[in-house]
């Protein structure tokens, strides 16, 4: 079950903007069978609720975990939108899966429409009432309270909705009508509410009402809602988009007057800018079409929320929040971290990332935030951050330096800006290293949460200024979403800080940020961390939870990806003048870290000496200090022709630069036999030919 938390607001300089992402992740694989007809909807249990002849009308059912006990929880059922004509159930799965995380028993129906079942208006509204009774003469069996039925739906699902409750008839033959078909309350999206005349007089255009009275069987009046306010009817929230072209605004504005004139409750929210449909979320679409209806999505679940809250049918404060710009992404809660905290009171938080992980700045405000936080709790803190590093060498020295030191409860993870400028990876390398990373933290310690984390430099912050996705920050979101992982988008935010005046790049700090964007990142992440465990609760009843673990997709976004990264502990074989040992630092030229100076290296400088490896797996690579007499590699695979790797890098003329290189990648897997020497030629910018290799590595 997905748990969206609501964040607690502790620093009110940060926009809201946490989105839920639809309940499966992968918009391009996973979401599409949610919009086929029928659906496949995973996470409900099916129940057909009436016969039409052949026709068996589903519905689909999603009841909250087991952490609500109540056997009389308050329902809500959607019908989908689609002009009578067509449309799918799954149009509500989010909404579904939301609303049952929070309490709720949520159900998506089916009925006859004109395109699969030839069938007017009246019918579809027949089949609506059928399906609430239904579910008031199961109400037992589906732990429901018969008295707190909600109808919703969308466009034509919003019409059904809306007629429940007002228009007459159109009730099939053999059900008990003693048992009522009306809701007990009303939500309702861009909504088909006036089909008939307003004051006497034709509103529509002429050709709206020629294809409504074809639709309807010439019975536009009787099933008009408009046509039948009156006092007493259930109270109702309406969402719509203020550029709506198939449900003009005017027409829930006049509704909404008509049912208050009437003294019935009726909330109209109204988004400006957006389109029919724009609450919708999941459908293959372009990301920046989906971060907006993301964001819609999230706003209207938010005040559907607070609705419900207001009529008695939840409780506590709403679990998602809507945001102005996507730089937060909630995409799970965070009750795994949050239930070892309570419940041990130990915890094993690791950071990993380049110089803006390692240094004084965000990590140590996140670490002291959450010994504030949780005062009873020893926290084991893990700073992976290694300066220069990529998201290639994170996937290969994640386990040594992060698994290896104990289960952990909580990840931290930046790599954009390293993947950017020192590495300079094309889109496949941003995924391969940053899914490598995520998809062993999944295999090996499911119970892990994970924050991806996007910092900005210059360069990405150009890309941005010009309205475009930055590549690395971009692909790092693809694996974000592919694994549900939740992401603080820290270069969107100052990107959005600075064209609105609030911020300045010098304010910022630059790329290594100084006190106030570093103060911005360790916000941003505890917003977000808060969110994730707001919906934990309190008491004994939250400390017993068991949350599930996150679940590992089968496929990865890339075959290729260092999900089986590690250093290399055998299979190393010396030639005569390859030695094993610490370099004598002290006598070599050019800067070198602190941090590497008891690790020994593989080194050599001596033209045409194998060093000899024998591997199993699809990559073999260099993790190596290039400084300024780094020389080039060559490597031969299974007896095949040396090809060349150039160890120097641009970094290199000052600093003994950490860096991973690829030797050989896409190799069939098996045991491989490999042999490096060092090359006779040299990079132009070096001063040598050294070759001093910290570890082998190897996927």
């Amino acid at each position: 079950m997905i748990f969206l938390p609501n964040t607690l607001r502790r620093f009110p300089l940060l926009p809201g903007c946490l989105l839920f992402w639809a309940a499966c992740s992968n918009a391009g694989e996973q979401t599409q069978p949610v919009w086929k007809y029928p659906p496949d909807l995973p996470g409900a249990k099916v129940h057909v609720y009436k016969r039409v002849g052949p026709v068996e009308l589903k519905a689909w059912v999603f009841n909250p975990p087991e952490t609500f006990p109540s056997r009389h929880r308050p329902a809500i059922v959607f019908f989908f939108g689609g002009g009578w004509k067509g449309g799918t159930p799954g149009q509500f799965y989010p909404q579904c899966h939301y609303l049952a995380s929070r309490g709720m028993v949520a159900l998506t129906v089916d009925y006859r429409v004109k395109g699969r079942h030839g069938v007017p208006v009246g019918a579809c509204l027949e089949d609506a009432k059928s399906a609430i009774r239904w579910v008031r003469e199961n109400a037992i069996q589906l732990g429901i309270d018969p008295d707190r039925v909600v109808a919703s739906g969308g466009s034509a699902g919003g019409h059904l909705a809306a007629a429940l409750a007002m228009v007459p008839g159109f009730e099939a033959k053999g059900e008990n009508l003693e048992v009522s078909s009306r809701p007990n309350a009303m939500a309702l999206y861009n909504p088909a509410v006036i089909l008939g005349k307003v004051d006497g007089k034709q509103q529509l255009p002429a050709e709206k009402i020629e294809d409504l009275r074809k639709r309807t069987a010439n019975r536009i009046q009787q099933l008009s809602p408009y046509q039948h306010v009156r006092s007493g009817l259930p109270p109702s929230i309406i969402f719509h988009g203020s550029e709506d072209q198939a449900v003009p605004l005017w027409t829930v504005r006049k509704f909404q007057e008509a049912l208050k004139a009437k003294r019935n409750r009726c909330e109209l929210k109204i988004y400006g800018g957006a389109p029919h449909g724009f609450f919708n979320t999941g459908r293959p679409a372009s990301e920046e079409k989906m971060d907006r209806e993301q964001q819609w999505y999230a706003s209207t679940t938010r005040q559907l929320d607070q609705f419900l809250i207001s009529l008695g049918y939840l409780d506590g404060q709403p679990a998602i929040v809507a945001c102005e710009k996507n730089h937060l992404n909630l995409r799970t809660d965070f009750s795994r971290s949050l239930a070892k905290i309570r419940n041990s009171h130990k915890a094993h938080v690791a950071f990993m990332g380049g110089s803006i992980t390692q240094m004084n700045g965000y990590r140590p405000i996140v670490e002291e935030w959450l010994r504030k936080k949780f005062p009873q709790t020893d926290f084991q803190m893990t700073n992976a951050g290694i300066a220069s590093t990529c998201s290639t060498s994170g996937a290969f020295r994640l386990r040594q330096q992060v698994l290896e030191k104990g289960k952990v409860d909580l990840f931290i993870v930046e790599f954009a800006v390293n993947d950017d400028q020192d590495a300079r990876h094309s889109a496949r390398q941003c995924i391969r290293g940053m899914e490598g990373i995520v998809r062993q933290l999944r295999r090996e310690h499911p119970g892990c949460d994970i924050v991806m984390v996007h910092f900005v430099n210059p360069a990405i912050l150009g890309v941005l200024d010009q309205g475009e996705r930055p590549l690395t920050v971009d692909n790092h979101e693809k694996v974000a979403r592919h694994y549900r992982v939740s992401s603080v988008n820290v270069a969107g935010e100052v990107s959005h800080r600075i064209r609105d005046g609030r911020l300045t790049w010098q304010e910022y700090g630059g790329t290594h940020p100084g006190v106030a964007g570093n103060r911005l990142a360790a916000e941003m992440i505890c917003e977000l961390l808060d969110a994730g465990w707001a919906n934990g609760g309190t008491g004994d009843a939250a400390k017993n939870r068991t949350p599930q673990l996150h679940p590992l997709p089968e496929k990865p976004l890339d075959p290729g990806c260092y999900a089986n990264g590690r250093f290399l502990e055998t299979g190393v074989q010396l030639g005569d003048f390859w030695q094993h040992k610490v370099p004598p630092w002290d006598t070599i030229p050019g800067s070198f870290r602190k941090q590497f100076a008891g690790v020994k290296c593989f080194y050599n400088n001596q033209v045409g000496e194998d060093l000899k490896i024998v591997f199993r797996g699809s990559t073999l690579g260099a993790y190596v200090l290039a400084g300024p007499d780094a020389g080039i590699l060559e490597v031969s695979v299974d007896g095949g022709s040396y090809r060349r790797v150039d160890l120097f890098h641009r970094f290199s003329k000052g600093l003994h630069y950490p860096r991973t290189v690829l030797l050989a990648d896409d190799l069939e897997e098996g045991e491989h036999r490999a042999r490096i020497r060092v090359s006779s030629s040299r990079n132009r910018e070096s001063v040598g030919s050294m070759a001093r290799i910290m570890h082998i590595v190897a996927n």
